[in-house]
């Protein structure tokens, strides 16, 4: 089981927040890979919309995307894992 959503500031009082806990678990366990990274997909991509700076990718940023393809299934899911820290 992961942590529970509390523990990254997320409050059930948040009607969002609590219909995750409701469908998945607090800890998310019951949340399939396939639907996990379909979320944090979308999710990612809203945040950055919303991101203050409103800046543009880097090149380097967008080299990567363009090279993604060099990395296996599992290097991809630890280069998410290393962002997101």
């Amino acid at each position: 089981m992961g942590k529970p959503l509390g523990y990254f500031n997320l409050s059930h009082e948040n009607e969002l927040v609590k219909d995750v806990a409701e469908t998945w678990g607090d800890g998310l366990e019951g949340l399939t890979e396939a639907d996990t990274l379909w979320l944090i997909a979308r999710i990612a991509h809203e945040a950055w919309l919303q991101e203050p700076s409103e800046s543009a990718p880097t090149e380097e940023a967008e080299e990567v995307v363009d090279r993604l393809h060099e990395l296996s299934y599992h290097e991809k899911l630890n280069l998410l894992q290393a962002l997101s820290q």
